[in-house]
C-alpha cells in the first residue's frame, strides 16, 4: 500500500540545495571581481612601462647632454672662444718675506 502525503516537503535537500546556489553566485561574483583587479593591475603594468621607457629616453637624453657640455674639446674650444690663456706652471703662492708695516 501506498501512503500519499501531499505538501511534505523535504527541507534539508531544499537547504543544501539553497546554500549551493548561494555560494555559486558568491564565487561568480568574487571571480569577476578577482578578474576586474587581474585586467587593471594589467593595465597598471603596461602604463608604468611606458613611463619607465620615457624616463629612460629622457635620461638619456640629459646624460648626453652633460657629456657633451664636461666633453674636452668643447671646453678647449670655448676657452679660445673667450680669450683664455692656459697656463702650463702656474704659480699659485709666491714666496716672499712677510714685512710689517709700521
Amino acid at each position: 500500500m501506498t501512503i500519499i502525503q501531499p505538501h511534505k516537503n523535504n527541507y534539508k535537500t531544499n537547504f543544501l540545495i539553497s546554500i549551493f546556489i548561494v555560494s555559486s553566485l558568491a564565487v561568480a561574483i568574487w571571480g569577476i571581481f578577482l578578474y576586474n583587479q587581474l585586467v587593471n593591475f594589467r593595465h597598471e603594468v603596461v602604463s608604468q612601462e611606458n613611463t619607465l621607457r620615457k624616463t629612460e629616453v629622457y635620461n638619456a637624453e640629459l646624460k648626453d647632454k652633460l657629456y657633451n657640455l664636461t666633453d674636452t674639446n668643447t671646453i678647449s674650444s670655448s676657452t679660445n672662444s673667450q680669450s683664455l690663456i692656459i697656463d702650463k706652471n702656474p704659480e699659485y703662492v709666491k714666496n716672499k718675506p712677510l714685512v710689517a708695516n709700521d
